[in-house]
């Protein structure tokens, strides 16, 4: 026993002393995370960039602009919106990892091929008086994540006063990502350290993956085994000297009493983090898949949906910065994004049908599990445990349908854009509490209570890994 003591403490102090600093700048960029997210481009910022379309410049139809691609079959999804105060038509061919987009000018039909002056000219939307710099690129270090699809993308440097960098889509033209200097510097001590999103490593998906998973399980076993030795070394009955409960004194002592109070919370933060990349595919969850969208729309996009006069419905309705090709339970709607709340178009008379009816969305969603009993289909006013907002603003109301089948599967259609909102699952519903739960605290939303508790146990567990690496230095130094 004593032997297995004393392997326990070695193992505690050199894991300690090689993971130790990784864990403080975890606790630290956590809070940084808090307040600055990786770089994004929001619906807000993205809607502030778009200009109205041009009725008078749409003289295609999207049936025209698709037979341009030369593609075969049909497309997965059809966008129309202005790219340097070009109308264009976007669209989605093929499924998943084979999926391609591909674009076509609305004003006179030919394809969309993108460049640095066009780059240029999307990216300065908005902007003001700028002089900007483009360059081609294949990633860097803002450019990973749900962007991938538009790669190749260009690099626009509008050379303002706060440092923006913009990122244009090679395939469509459009603005995709925007940053700041700030932005930036602040995600280096943010996203960068905690997610380990370091270019060469990023890149290499598998890798960052392995990196991720092995990195928090080690810093795992460094907190388990300092909670064992921490345990052992407590006495509450038969007292130390002095009637001291610890033997230790010093930074020893603040390190000892500090893992005790909040060694159960290193725990589970580094137990949860550690969850974040499905480790062994253990609650790994397929969410919304192509297949599932597929069929809540009642079928693929058909040709006579692609021949609708979108120029007559945009005359009726003025100020429309996007229209969206989009079914629903086989019948077709136009999605229109305006500067307020967007909203769903009848394709049939171009009319505003408002918030779609319950029937109809229940009826979609049945499709997407044909067969499969629905236990209960209820119109949400307010969040559940399972669709919920936090860093980002979920809509409301949804319709919540939890079917019979052995994934336990749950659906939230909304009925204001005629969308599956959100998705739920066996798998899912265990990793939103071990891991949204555990590791962002987010079974309290509301702020700033959150930011306080937090930002609270972020700095106790920073006191934690800082008194531990004054004792690994002065170990080394020994």
């Amino acid at each position: 026993m004593a032997i297995l003591k004393r392997q326990l403490h070695l193992w505690h102090r050199w894991l300690g002393i090689v993971l130790g600093l990784l864990v403080l700048l975890w606790f630290g960029s956590g809070v940084v995370m808090m307040y600055v997210p990786y770089p994004a481009l929001t619906q807000d910022e993205r809607m502030a960039r778009l200009a109205p379309l041009d009725a008078a410049a749409v003289r295609f139809s999207a049936a025209q602009a698709w037979q341009a691609c030369g593609r075969q079959g049909m497309p997965v999804s059809v966008r129309l919106n202005t790219v340097a105060g070009r109308p264009a038509y976007h669209f989605r061919a093929g499924d998943g990892a084979g999926s391609a987009l591909v674009s076509v000018w609305a004003d006179n039909g030919a394809r969309l091929a993108v460049g640095a002056t066009l780059a240029a000219a999307s990216a300065r939307r908005g902007a003001g008086a700028v002089s900007p710099t483009v360059e081609r690129i294949d990633l860097d270090q803002w450019s990973f994540g749900r962007i991938a699809v538009h790669r190749p993308l260009y690099r626009v440097a509008l050379g303002d006063a706060e440092g923006s960098v913009h990122y244009v889509s090679g395939r469509t033209g459009e603005l995709v990502r925007d940053t700041t200097r700030s932005e930036r510097a602040w995600n280096w001590a943010g996203s960068v350290i905690h997610w380990l999103y370091f270019t060469p490593l990023r890149a290499e998906g598998g890798l960052w993956r392995q990196a991720v998973m092995w990195s928090s399980g080690v810093a795992l076993a460094l907190a388990l085994t300092g909670m064992v030795v921490g345990i052992q070394r407590l006495r509450l009955r038969r007292r130390y000297a002095g009637g001291r409960r610890s033997p230790y004194q010093g930074w020893q002592a603040w390190h000892h009493w500090l893992g005790l109070g909040a060694g159960t919370l290193t725990l589970t933060w580094l137990f949860s983090g550690w969850l974040s990349v499905t480790p062994f595919g253990w609650l790994d969850s397929p969410g919304i898949t192509d297949a599932d969208r597929l069929a809540f729309a009642g079928g693929p996009l058909q040709e006579a949906d692609l021949v609708l006069d979108a120029a007559a419905m945009l005359r009726a309705h003025a100020g429309v910065l996007e229209l969206e090709w989009r079914r629903v339970g086989g019948k077709l709607y136009l999605a229109a994004l305006e500067r307020g709340a967007p909203r769903l178009l009848d394709a049939q008379d171009g009319q505003a049908g408002g918030a779609l009816p319950p029937a109809r969305l229940l009826e979609a969603a049945r499709a997407v599990r044909p067969g499969v009993p629905v236990l209960e289909a209820v119109m949400l006013a307010s969040e559940d445990g399972y669709y919920y907002s936090h860093h980002h603003r979920q809509a409301l109301p949804v319709l919540r349908v939890r079917f019979r089948d052995p994934a336990g599967t749950t659906l939230y259609a909304d009925p204001a854009s005629g969308q599956l909102a959100g998705y739920a699952d066996r798998h899912s519903k265990w990793r939103r509490w071990l891991f949204n739960g555990l590791h962002q605290l987010d079974f309290v939303r509301a702020r700033p209570a959150w930011d306080v508790l937090v930002a609270s146990l972020c700095g106790l567990g920073a006191l934690l890994a800082t008194s531990g690496l004054v004792l690994g230095w002065r170990r080394l130094r020994r």
